[in-house]
């Protein structure tokens, strides 16, 4: 089974190539403008969009100078191709991803750390969870992953794409469990698909990233079953933002900005994970959403890697001692790395977005205010809330 996996995903990367290619043709042209290079990307329209909508509507690419272009949606198994191909500058990707594109001959580095794992113990702020329909037609009652050997035949489980973060979770998953892969069926179908699917019986689990986990599970008829962090613990949701070497070495200055903005987004999000759900909801169509959970220093350690290369390894996905975690990452932009030492607030900038959804502002003239400044960034985002509610002025309640 790993010989055909290993085929599988060789597969994979040979398509990532040849997609590239026809890309590189439809390539929009970037160009330099008074602030500096225009950065591009693929915003797609799940979870990994939310510091693009911050970055954007809240305010923080205008505030550090970034000429962004969003150059539309594009699914996400798609959106390596279009870094190599030259049509999308940056990449928010798991380290699987990333070798697997170092693997096809693409000369990439992660900048700086993106997505990690919440360390408070919270599931609702976990990277992925394992769905199962709590109403199913047969009668079947599905608490655990023993339980999905019940039911007559071989349980499918739905993945979002091959040689990507859900496809190796899920077999770290059955691993830990005692079980093969020879024992379920993988099924590759998109996350925005996959409630349906599991509703009408097509899968057995849906696996899914937020906010499609927690539109589901706000639908109601669905288990959790298990979540990301029964895999590689608190390395599960490690992300990396990507650059390709040639980018990083003609625009380091645009590099360096972005990092900033880009970080800046997602401590925004992680601080106000209401307000940011919301936006990422009505911006991808959703009743709600809740984002993924950032990393709030963004940096990068062989530690948080590690995990991963040690798991493909294992299924035969690389050989022993063919990547370090060295090779995925640069550390010349580690001085933007670092803890921040106020949360951010929830209107910095005077936003249009903020005052239409009528969202408070903790900026006093030209200085923060100092009742939110010392806030620990562990607390969990409703204490924020609440916190914020009560430093809220009388005359501020429309914005």
């Amino acid at each position: 089974m790993t010989e055909k996996k290993t085929v599988a995903i060789a597969v994979a990367v040979v398509a990532i190539l040849v997609v590239a290619a026809v890309l590189v043709v439809f390539a929009l042209p970037g160009g330099n403008t008074s602030d500096g290079y225009t950065i591009k990307a693929n915003v797609t329209k799940d979870c990994t969009g939310t510091p693009f909508y911050v970055g954007t509507d809240i305010g923080y690419f205008d505030a550090y100078n970034i000429d962004f272009r969003d150059q539309g949606d594009l699914a996400y198994g798609l959106v390596p191709a279009a870094l190599i191909g030259g049509q999308t500058d940056i990449y928010d990707g798991h380290p699987i991803t990333i070798i697997n594109l170092l693997k096809s001959g693409a000369k990439v580095k992660g900048v700086v750390m993106s997505g990690y794992e919440p360390d408070d113990g919270d599931v609702a702020k976990q990277h992925m969870h394992w769905l199962v329909d709590a109403t199913r037609t047969d009668g079947k009652v599905i608490n655990d992953i023993d339980d999905l050997l019940t039911i007559g035949h071989k349980p499918k489980v739905a993945v979002l794409a091959e040689g990507v973060c859900a496809d190796l979770e899920v077999q770290i998953w059955l691993t830990n469990n005692g079980y093969n892969l020879s024992d379920f069926e993988i099924i590759v179908l998109s996350d925005p698909y996959q409630e349906a699917a599991l509703q009408n019986g097509s899968i057995d689990v849906a696996v899914l990233h937020p906010p499609f986990y927690s539109a589901a599970e706000e639908h109601g008829d669905v288990t959790v079953i298990a979540t990301s962090m029964d895999t590689l613990g608190q390395y599960a949701g490690v992300s990396l933002l990507v650059f390709t070497e040639k980018f990083i070495e003609e625009h380091p200055d645009s590099v360096r900005e972005f990092i900033k903005a880009y970080k800046a987004a997602q401590r925004w999000s992680n601080d106000h994970q209401v307000e940011a759900g919301k936006l990422t909801a009505d911006t991808i169509g959703l009743t709600s959403a809740v984002p993924h959970w950032f990393s709030y220093t963004g940096n990068i350690t062989g530690a948080d890697i590690q995990p991963w290369i040690d798991a493909m390894v294992e299924f035969g996905l690389i050989e022993q001692g063919e990547f370090v975690p060295s090779d995925l990452f640069t550390s010349e932009f580690n001085d933007v790395w670092g803890a921040p030492t106020k949360t951010e607030p929830l209107n910095p900038f005077n936003s249009k977005t903020n005052k239409d959804y009528g969202w408070i502002s903790t900026i006093v003239g030209d200085r923060q205010d100092s009742a939110v400044s010392e806030i620990d960034h562990s607390t969990h985002f409703a204490e924020l809330l609440e916190i914020a509610d009560a430093i809220k002025p009388a005359s501020s309640k429309s914005g």
